[in-house]
């Protein structure tokens, strides 16, 4: 590990198998990884099998050419490669000079009219980094070609292409000129949008089931329209994000060049009607939970969804009724109904809280939008100044309204991308309810690559207006710590003490910092810390931080942490494991 750190700092390349190593001195950065990469000689010694002494000498004769081309689409076309004959035994020293590079002459980059008064085209010309003097790149080249081909084609310009591209490199191998013509064409529409059920004789009542109108609603391609992947994307989203279907697939027919259009094929599989589920799963936060639901995914031919389900772990239980009606109207996405009797029975929250409600959600701005209004009565015990407990019930009629959005690279295993939600939730004695309330609630998460890994950063901010603490619903205070808040802590062990018990506080604020780094295929190593308090007035950060393992599986990572509670006396170690996704 200290070589291969030190190799890396002097620009020296090492790969090894037993005692026998190679190195290239004189290279740093992507010359040298490209070199390692191509190199035959270099990824065969990191090979674990034993490497006989005839083939490593015909490695050895093709190492020099290798390097030379692997440094040409860099731009160095007269590098002079020779072997240190004075290294060690077990040492094949390579010494390159790069010599003078190929730098670029001239530029000649255009656009047709239509594509340089386009905004993708505009930004894809803005990202070219290319500049007359420049060391040729052409690998840098070829990328940026593929890139502005590729963009068009996202954009239904599907005749489009290259009038001239090429590199032209001058005899003394010190100048290129690079030319890059591109025409678009003309823009494609949608053609027929054609819907091929993929179904048996048992599934063809799920077919006929479904009104053509809630179809309508999820499809957002129309014929006539111009042609977008993003688009194509979208209604694949939405079929599948609708409980109807259990797989969508979106192909392109062939390209119309007469009518200029270009036909859409759906081929989409109905989920069955009716379905039970049986849920089991162990947490640190939770403890061993299960549960058992039952969804009839279409009651009627608008597509009318009921879910049912009871669940309990080792300090909750609950029951959940859901009435969901799709596209209500036309500005709405779906109402749903709901009916729930929760209740708490260890740790430092106790209660039972029986709520009815409804909620309306819609898209805005690439963001989902919840309104929603709950009557709830929460039935608590807590103990008072006198040190006594009282048994209290609270009724609340409570609106609220969530806006939430993310953008991620990669739906399950993002590496870059982020995530971001608020919401408003309010109450009044004037309205129907026991006491005066206003919340608000903000969640961010960010991700981005960092080396190798990946960074992850978390915020969590929430507070309330209330007149007395003491007031305040269990349901509706804060606690933290835990297996997403802050571990090294047990599940919302931090809260806010009165008459010596703790309890829920008035504001919270969680905050996290994680480096992830890949050690095999779907293993990542993981290095954290977190701070973070509940509490009524001011805070008290508590801190925790540890390591960890992430394991990727098909539907999220599975995450084992073992992190110290840097605040308690003796730092006490604790596990924690839960399963989910980054963002």
């Amino acid at each position: 590990m200290l070589l291969a750190l030190l190799c890396s700092i002097t620009g020296v390349a090492l790969a090894q198998e037993q005692s026998l190593t190679i190195e290239f001195v004189g290279l740093d950065g992507v010359l040298l990884d490209n070199v390692n990469k191509h190199v035959s000689l270099v990824s065969r010694l990191a090979e674990a099998n034993q490497l006989r002494a005839s083939e490593r000498r015909r490695l050895q004769r093709s190492v020099a050419n290798e390097v030379r081309q692997a440094l040409e689409p860099l731009g160095y076309y007269k590098a002079q490669v020779r072997r240190d004959l004075g290294s060690p035994e077990n040492v094949l020293r390579y010494v390159v000079e790069l010599n003078q590079p190929v730098r670029i002459r001239s530029l000649d980059i255009t656009l047709n009219e239509r594509a340089e008064f386009t905004g993708d085209f505009v930004s894809w010309r803005d990202s070219v980094d290319f500049k007359q003097g420049d060391i040729l790149n052409q690998s840098l080249y070829e990328s940026y070609k593929k890139t502005l081909l590729s963009q068009a084609l996202k954009l239904g310009y599907f005749d489009a292409s290259f009038t001239r591209s090429e590199i032209r490199i001058n005899r003394e191998l010190t100048d290129a000129d690079v030319v890059l013509n591109f025409v678009t064409g003309e823009r494609y529409k949608i053609g027929n949008v054609d819907i091929v059920w993929q179904l048996d004789e048992a599934d063809e009542k799920s077919k006929r089931g479904l009104d053509k109108t809630v179809l309508d609603t999820l499809i957002t391609l129309k014929e006539g329209t111009v042609y977008s992947a993003d688009d194509v994307s979208k209604t694949q989203q939405n079929l599948l994000a609708a409980p109807f279907f259990s797989s969508a697939e979106v192909q392109l027919g062939e390209p119309d060049q007469s009518k200029l259009q270009i036909p859409i094929i759906l081929k989409i599989t109905p989920r069955k009607r009716r379905a039970f589920n049986l849920e089991i799963g162990a947490g640190t936060d939770t403890g061993v939970r299960g549960g058992i639901g039952f969804e009839n995914r279409r009651i009627n031919s608008a597509g009318h969804t009921v879910n049912a389900r009871i669940g309990a772990s080792e300090i909750t239980r609950s029951v959940l009724l859901n009435y969901r009606i799709p596209k209500p109207t036309e500005l709405i996405d779906s109402a749903n109904v709901f009916a729930s009797s929760s209740e708490r029975v260890g740790g430092t929250r106790r209660y039972e809280s029986d709520k009815i409600g409804t909620e309306l959600q819609w898209e805005w701005q690439n963001a989902d939008v919840v309104v929603g209004v709950e009557a709830s009565r929460e039935r608590s015990s807590r103990i008072n100044e006198r040190l006594l407990e009282v048994d209290r019930t609270t009724n609340l009629l409570v609106p609220s309204i969530g806006l939430a959005r993310t953008k991620v690279d990669d739906v399950y295993f993002p590496s870059e991308g982020w995530s971001a939600s608020i919401t408003l939730r309010g109450a009044s004695d004037a309205l129907l309810s026991d006491i005066d309330l206003l919340q608000a609630k903000l969640d961010l998460k960010r991700l981005f690559p960092m080396g190798d890994g990946r960074l992850k950063l978390r915020l969590q901010m929430a507070g309330s207006v209330i007149s007395e603490a003491s007031e305040l619903p269990e349901s509706l205070g804060f606690l933290a710590g835990g297996d997403d808040s802050i571990r090294g802590y047990s599940f919302e062990s931090i809260g806010v003490e009165r008459n010596g018990e703790t309890t829920v506080g008035k504001n919270l604020i969680t905050m996290s910092a994680e480096y992830q780094h890949p050690i095999r295929d779907s293993l990542s190593l993981a290095v954290f810390v977190d701070a973070g308090d509940a509490f009524d007035s001011s805070a008290d950060y508590k801190k925790g931080a540890g390591v960890g393992l992430r394991w990727r599986l098909p539907f999220g990572a599975l995450r084992f942490d073992i992190a110290s509670a840097l605040d308690i006396d003796g730092d006490p170690f604790r596990l924690h494991f839960s399963f989910g996704t980054d963002l």
